[in-house]
């Protein structure tokens, strides 16, 4: 067992991954959708709100339009995806300095309003990849148990699509009741968010090699 461990240190461990957002990112989630770079969604948000806006329910546009004027009040340089599930995209570091330290200007984070999972009403969510990876599953699973325990948000292995390979995901989310996002409850997402994200790329950073 022991041996096996070593040999497996020897040819692999927790890396960073830089300069490659298109392979690593969330978006596009299927084979057949063409990657927009994310300079593109924030340049081109004003012709994208159409479609963006396109058949989605009355609560959802409500929570969309609320998120959208306290981007706007922070000068935060989001962007809008009309085609990869209808998402916002922000520069990671707008959020987390500490992302720009550790990984990449490219690392987006997604902001979602979207169905609870229980049909009741609406979520807030906040998704960003974490640039960490590794060939070897198991070193990302034992990443994973290495990696702080956090008090609001939640980290997991999920499959990326473009390589088959796991990436490790930082999660935050809130249900809405009643679902109107507020731009109190938003500031103090951010401002959560920032802070779990640094504790977990301050701890990641000590990750034995």
């Amino acid at each position: 067992m022991s041996k096996d461990k070593d040999e497996r240190s020897k040819r692999s461990h927790l890396r960073l991954v830089v300069n490659n957002a298109e392979m690593r990112s969330a978006r596009p989630s299927a084979p057949e959708q063409e990657f927009v770079p994310l300079e593109e969604l924030i340049a081109n948000r004003d012709a994208f709100r159409s479609a963006f806006y396109r058949g989605m329910g009355r609560l959802q546009t409500k929570g969309y339009q609320s998120l959208e004027r306290f981007l706007a009040g922070r000068g935060a340089p989001y962007g809008i995806d009309p085609v990869h599930g209808k998402v916002m995209v922000l520069p990671a570091g707008h959020l987390s300095p500490e992302s720009l330290e550790y990984g990449s200007p490219q690392d987006e984070v997604l902001l979602s309003i979207s169905e609870d999972a229980g049909g009741t009403g609406l979520c807030f969510s906040l998704e960003m990849i974490l640039p960490y990876f590794s060939e070897d599953d198991q070193v990302m699973e034992e990443a994973l148990l290495f990696a702080p325990v956090l008090q609001y948000g939640a980290l997991f292995l999920e499959e990326n699509p473009h390589d088959g390979m796991l990436d490790l995901i930082y999660r935050l989310a809130v249900p809405l009741y009643p679902p109107v996002l507020t731009a109190r409850l938003a500031e103090r997402m951010f401002s959560i968010f920032s802070f779990e994200l640094k504790e977990t790329f301050l701890t990641l950073s000590d990750y034995p090699e």
